[in-house]
């Protein structure tokens, strides 16, 4: 510490110290030891004084070097930080050049895309009779894109105008328009079959039953029109199938996958809208076609003319103020039909439905007979193969009891109260609850799924599969909500799987089902597991009613009876009026 760092004070104290020591020893020592002491009084006030205005004025100054020094220190950070984020920057800038420059990861191809691509390889080859099989095959696939099922139909659809086998080629470049109605407008923006012109040498041809349905849909529509092809083609009558979709379901979707495998080009083909053709019956399934008919539709001469009505107009009854309650309007459905059918019946697909027009809508029905539309005797009830759904043993015990449903995941098909939900599917120890369609209803309403729930996409596993794995089938609905049949139920019945529904099922299956409330379930599930002889029995019964009232023997009968030849009939019945 050097010595201007020394207070003043304690300077002029040591001085004043001194200078009276050195008085104190010289004479007259009294006196200037008395003057001395004075002088060091005056002194040591005057070096007070002195230093407190040094403080008092140097103290500013003190502050204002911390300030600055302060916003040195601050500024310095900042400069430190905005050298960090400068470097960060540009490494990220280094980065996105690198990506940028780097080759992007090859983007996989659509499912099928290889295969299809190796079917063309073997047709230009020269190996056409194994590439054609692959393109048919291509062409029906649920595991492919639409784009690839659509372009199967189009190479063969050049394969066959290149060929000279013009009919062929427009049967595919229809199929081709129906598998992917967006993707196949291409750059001319109409679809393939006008594109290639209209086939003026084509015949008029003749099926035995024609069939007018929206084929794009998932659910029940698409397994009842699957059924009756199959019965239909296995008695060796020619169908053919007219597409039609619902205007209000929108335009852009393909025709189910499903349903292309059905066709072969023979028994079972699409008939486009420029062709002329005769049948004995025209069965329109889906009534909402009718509120807004197609303008491009083939010419079909019909023996007789029936629409099936598998929806009820309305999706719930005895349920006041439900939005969006209407299903399809009877006063525009009558019009529509009758313009494009003239006279005709509507058949109810259950005594449900037939009830709920016979009932709720009797003013509407007495206004469509204007239309010539009267509503058939006898109900046209849905159809299954037996045989061919029934499972030979049930499930092989293992400590669990698996409770089982498959439908459409929407709010109509799910019961609408958390209670009545969780009654008709317990939370029980060693009891588990399949699902398969999803279950983001039960979902939103429960906030979430039961820890005892196995869910399943719509789809994701075959049905026939998924319903030998269970022990009980159980299906409930919203309040209100009248079930026009109940498809899914038919194929756990089919199944051999005993099947719980609501009383209001009795109609329609008889002995087939149990019919109970959701507060039942439990102890009509106990019952079955705990009586080997009652489950064998009820799976009996269930068995019984499919084969004589909805098996494919039964289609096959009433065909006849609408004057269908079919292998059991070799006279038809008395001809009705042709309709337009």
């Amino acid at each position: 510490m050097g010595v201007s760092a020394i207070p003043h004070k304690y300077v002029a104290v040591v001085a004043v110290g001194i200078a009276a020591l050195a008085i104190a020893f010289s004479p007259p020592r009294i006196g200037l030891v008395v003057a001395f002491i004075a002088l060091s009084g005056v002194v040591l006030a005057v070096g007070a004084l002195l230093e407190r205005s040094r403080r008092e004025s140097t103290a500013p100054l003190r502050d204002l070097g911390e300030a600055v020094e302060q916003v040195a220190a601050t500024q310095h950070e900042e400069r430190l930080a905005a050298r960090h984020r400068a470097t960060t920057l540009d490494e990220r800038l280094q980065e996105y050049r690198e990506a940028i420059e780097r080759p992007a990861p090859p983007v996989p191809p659509p499912p099928g895309t290889v295969r299809l691509r190796r079917a063309q390889d073997l047709l230009w080859c020269g190996f056409s009779s194994e590439g054609l099989e692959r393109l048919r095959s291509l062409g029906s696939d649920m595991d492919v894109t639409e784009s690839v099922r659509s372009e199967s139909h189009r190479s063969l659809a050049n394969w066959y105008t290149a060929a000279g086998e013009g009919a062929r080629a427009r049967e595919h470049a229809h199929l081709a328009d129906l598998a992917a109605p967006r993707i196949s407008r291409e750059a001319t923006g109409v679809p393939r079959r006008v594109a290639m012109g209209r086939d003026r040498t084509r015949r008029d041809r003749h099926f035995d039953v024609v069939v007018l349905s929206d084929f794009r849909l998932p659910g029940g529509s698409t397994g009842s029109n699957l059924q009756e092809i199959t019965a239909q083609r296995r008695a060796g009558l020619r169908t053919g199938l007219v597409h039609h979709p619902v205007r209000s379901r929108g335009l852009s979707g393909g025709v189910n996958p499903k349903v292309l495998a059905a066709v072969d080009g023979d028994l079972v083909r699409f008939v486009a809208p420029d062709e002329r053709i005769t049948c004995d019956l025209l069965v329109v399934r889906v009534p909402r076609i009718g509120e807004r008919i197609m303008d491009e539709m083939p010419q079909i001469e019909a023996e007789r003319s029936i629409v099936v009505l598998n929806q009820t107009p309305n999706r719930c009854y005895g349920v006041p103020d439900f939005r969006g309650n209407e299903a399809w309007n009877v006063a525009r459905c009558a019009a529509g039909f009758g313009e494009m059918l003239g006279e005709h019946r509507w058949y109810p697909i259950s005594s449900r439905v037939r009830e709920a027009m016979e009932v709720e809508h009797a003013a509407e029905m007495a206004e469509a007979a204007s239309w010539g539309i009267t509503l058939a005797d006898e109900d046209w009830t849905n159809i299954i193969d037996a045989p061919a759904w029934r499972r030979g043993t049930r499930r092989s015990p293992d400590g669990r009891v698996l409770l089982g449903r498959h439908s459409r995941d929407d709010k109509d098909k799910w019961p609408d109260d958390p209670r009545t939900l969780q009654s008709a599917y317990p939370e029980e120890p060693g009891w588990q609850t399949r699902v398969l369609g999803g279950a983001s209803v039960p979902e939103r309403m429960l906030g979430d799924l039961p820890s005892n729930w196995q869910v399943h996409p719509f789809d994701s596993v075959p049905v026939r599969e998924f319903l030998h794995g269970l022990d009980v089938y159980v299906y409930f609905t919203r309040k209100g909500h009248l079930e026009p049949f109940g498809r899914s139920p038919l194929e756990a019945i089919a199944a051999g799987v005993p099947t719980l529904l609501p009383e209001s099922f009795r109609p329609v299956f008889g002995d087939a089902a149990i019919y109970t409330d959701p507060a039942g379930v439990r102890a009509e599930v106990d019952a079955l597991m705990a009586d080997e002889a009652r489950y064998a029995r009820q799976v009996a019964r269930g068995h019984e009613v499919v084969e004589r009232m909805f098996g494919h023997d039964a289609h096959l009968r009433r065909l006849a009876e609408m004057g269908v030849r079919t292998p059991e009939t070799s006279v038809r019945p008395s001809p009705v009026v042709p309709v337009s």
